[in-house]
């Protein structure tokens, strides 16, 4: 077996990995809940109401609810049971006091047909979740079947919150969240913002297309319409987090136009991209045109494409990522609308890419960082390759190996990726405090030990 371990005999003075620093600020966004538990575990049947807020209770033939004239911190209840699609429109609470959409009884099932154009819908809302947590029995209160579009938030929506929502068996994506331009001005880029989007705590799974789908993919040279080039929409704060999401035709998770205060994370990834429309659209997790912020412990298994492929805004942060048996490169990097300072590519674990461990044809970016990443690479693959000496890297203290045995996982075979005491990665990395970095993919501070672990996990 052969091993080979580039350790850097430098130290990377504060003063230069403050260059490397992402340029777009960090925001941090709560991770709201939709109800309080007293609230979540005591929905009324009749709808009546529940701590001073009004409710309102969708009605089982109902294929539609105009929330014009609802008030801010309304309850929705939608009854158990399984019923056709449900368009919600106009729904407008306050950051405050949004308007909540829950589940109330049991699990509700939405379904309909896949040539549909959605199972679920939203229109013109803002300041609202949709949270399947009503019944503490039932893990996905809301489920959604068929459609074209499982479930889509657009239509200028924005300020909202998805969790505990299975999609399944839809003719294109899972889940999906933009408004596309068009010549309505009010879609353009400028006129409106998407903000403050957290998508957490889902199951979307057996998809045509994406699983999750937020944000349009033509940030940097728009799209055409009738009326000339329109440009999509910003997002603004965006979390997701802790989905699963299997089985997809196309990427896993797609995210464009998130050009500030993006953060994916906690994610589980698992056989995406296995019935794409055109070449290239088989990744396990997509960071778009225009989209900046942070990847990390995403767990990506079986791409056919690349794990993680980044055409982002040019200040991306991938790391603490398990990425396992990519078709292509574990981790791929171009240069589309990158008008950031660096691509990061920090203590990620890639096993077994069929192509390079990562690939970098990121030309026009100031500054590639490629720090403590372990990659298990076999075949003709290169484990960190680059287009051509235009592409600017700082390459230091990679942990390269052909066989996943060197790594000494606890027992890889059952998915169990943290390391045993003896492991080559242990305290042998570089310290990436500087970077953010402060925990591993399971939470694990770092550093554990005398010194930094490379790689996903900290010993």
């Amino acid at each position: 077996m052969k091993i080979k371990l580039y350790i850097a005999r430098v130290i990377v003075a504060a003063g230069i990995v403050s260059l490397f620093a992402m340029c777009t600020k960090q925001v941090s966004i709560p991770e709201k809940t939709a109800l309080p538990a007293s609230k979540r575990l005591a929905l009324s049947p009749d709808g009546e109401d529940i701590g001073g807020a009004d409710t309102y209770t969708v009605q089982p033939n109902q294929w539609m609810v105009d929330g014009a004239n609802m008030a801010p911190g309304t309850i929705i209840y939608i009854p158990a049971g399984t019923r056709g699609a449900l368009l919600l429109r106009n729904l407008q609470g306050t950051a405050q006091n949004p308007i909540i959409v829950v589940n109330q009884g049991g699990r509700v099932t939405f379904t309909t047909g896949v040539t549909a154009s959605y199972g679920f819908k939203t229109q013109n809302c803002s300041n609202f979740k949709v949270m399947g947590n009503g019944d503490p029995d039932v893990k996905y209160g809301f489920e959604v079947v068929g459609g074209n579009i499982g479930m889509t938030m657009d239509d200028l929506s924005s300020d909202f919150e998805i969790a505990y929502v299975e999609v399944h068996d839809s003719g294109f994506a899972g889940i999906m969240a933009k408004t596309d331009p068009t010549c309505d001005e009010a879609t353009w880029r400028g006129n409106f913002t998407m903000r403050n989007v957290l998508i957490h705590h889902n199951y979307v799974h057996n998809t045509g297309g994406e699983g999750l789908y937020i944000g349009n993919s033509f940030y940097a040279d728009g799209r055409q319409v009738a009326c000339g080039t329109v440009f999509p929409h910003d997002i603004v704060r965006l979390k997701v987090y802790w989905n699963r999401v299997d089985s997809t035709g196309c990427e896993g998770i797609q995210v464009g136009s998130a050009i500030s205060g993006a953060y994916i994370y906690n994610n589980t990834v698992r056989y995406s991209g296995l019935s794409p429309f055109a070449s290239g659209q088989n990744n396990g997790i997509q960071l778009g045109e225009g989209t900046g912020g942070k990847c990390y412990n995403n767990m990506i298994k079986n791409a056919p494409g690349n794990g993680i492929i980044v055409l982002g805004y040019g200040d991306n942060q991938v790391y603490n990522n398990f990425i396992i048996n990519a078709g292509e490169h574990g981790i791929f990097a171009d240069s589309r609308f990158t008008p950031g300072l660096n691509f990061q590519f920090i203590n990620n674990t890639i096993i077994y890419p069929g192509r390079d461990g990562i690939k970098m044809n990121s030309e026009l970016i100031p500054l590639n960082t490629v720090i403590n990443n372990a990659i298990i690479i076999r075949g003709p693959g290169i484990a960190i390759n680059r287009k051509s000496s235009l592409v600017k890297i700082l390459n230091l203290n990679n942990f390269v190996a052909n066989d996943i045995a060197a790594c000494q996982f606890v027992d890889a075979q059952s998915a169990n990726y943290r390391l045993q005491a003896t492991s080559p990665l242990v305290d042998a990395g570089l310290n990436v405090l500087l970077y953010g970095i402060n925990a591993d993919f399971y939470g694990k501070a770092r550093p554990a030990g005398s010194g930094f672990d490379i790689g996903a996990t900290e010993y």
